[in-house]
């Protein structure tokens, strides 16, 4: 399998995109329905949504392939000194092959191995609660987060930066 990740361009949002339609459909429909799963999609994945998580939010997303497939993304960003992971994505097929472990690491190189790493996991989401502690992350707290206009309680999850290389 050859695997590639690329740091995506604003003219490739539309895959991010896409990969969101049939992400969402399938992980979140059992866990929050399809109607509200759907709806999440149409707010936070539209083109204008993106290109402002991109231009004023100042996030940076990835696309990673494989066998030249687009099988996943990751959006990310820092503020206050943390490194944010706010998007992690992979299609159902793709999980369980280390392609999030891939997308964190790309994610850190990018940004700072030093930087400590927070995001945000839903509450019902349990298999993403156990990648992630599998990756060093741990629960500080549950909290009350918005997806667009929607309310939602999600765990605040942590791992602390590389101490050698604080700001690289």
């Amino acid at each position: 399998m050859v695997i590639d990740i690329l740091l995506v361009a604003p003219t490739d949002l539309h895959r991010v995109r896409d990969l969101a339609l049939v992400i969402w459909q399938a992980h979140y429909t059992p866990l929050i329905g399809a109607d509200l799963a759907a709806g999440i999609v149409a707010d936070i994945y539209s083109m204008p949504s993106l290109y402002a998580d991109m231009h004023e939010r100042r996030q940076s997303y990835w696309i990673i392939t494989t066998d030249g497939k687009d099988a996943g993304y990751a959006s990310a960003y820092v503020q206050g000194g943390t490194l944010w992971i706010k998007k992690l994505y992979l299609l159902p097929e793709t999980r369980g092959l280390g392609l999030g472990k891939l997308l964190i690491e790309t994610v850190r190189n990018y940004f700072g191995v030093g930087y400590p790493q927070a995001l945000f996991v839903a509450e019902k989401n349990q298999s993403a609660i156990d990648f992630y502690r599998s990756q060093g992350f741990s629960i500080e707290r549950l909290e009350p987060v918005m997806m667009g206009p929607h309310q939602f309680h999600d765990y605040l999850m942590t791992r602390a930066g590389s101490p050698d290389a604080a700001g690289k």
